[in-house]
């Protein structure tokens, strides 16, 4: 299975797409830089034809050349690195306060009351498996 496909189908539905890598993109990207850059210089083909046409799409359009660069890859690679890092560290920031309100709650609670503590173990599971989720 490709990786791409991978990311797609474990996609956890509570959090949609969005703070995920743009996958999609950055492969794109990467098989556009590595079509520009042969891995060494072509020697045997030195000849240039001044005569044939720039390249066109269907309608006869010049097709314009792709702009994208090292650097522009680098810093998409910079940004979506980023989004993730910043959706992450918002839910484990309010994972972790869920865990320090479950705490609290322990501290205060009559441990000899089986249903309260119940509770509260259930509480911390949930926050448990929020942050396997997250990972």
């Amino acid at each position: 299975m490709k990786y791409g496909q991978h990311l797609r189908e474990n996609i956890a539905p509570e959090y949609g797409p969005d703070p995920y890598l743009n996958y999609a993109e950055l492969d794109d990207t990467i098989r556009v830089l590595s079509g520009k850059a042969p891995a060494s210089a072509d020697q045997t083909n030195r000849q240039v034809s001044l005569s044939t046409p720039p390249p066109t799409n269907a309608r006869g359009i010049p097709q314009h050349s792709t702009t994208i660069t090292e650097e522009a890859f680098f810093a998409s690679i910079d940004r979506e690195l980023t989004k993730v890092e910043k959706f992450t560290m918002e839910k484990v920031h309010g994972l972790r306060s869920s865990m320090d309100a479950i705490e609290s709650k322990l501290d205060d609670a009559d441990l000899t009351q089986e249903e309260a503590v119940d509770s509260l173990m259930e509480q911390a599971d949930e926050v448990a498996e929020s942050f396997l989720r997250l990972e």
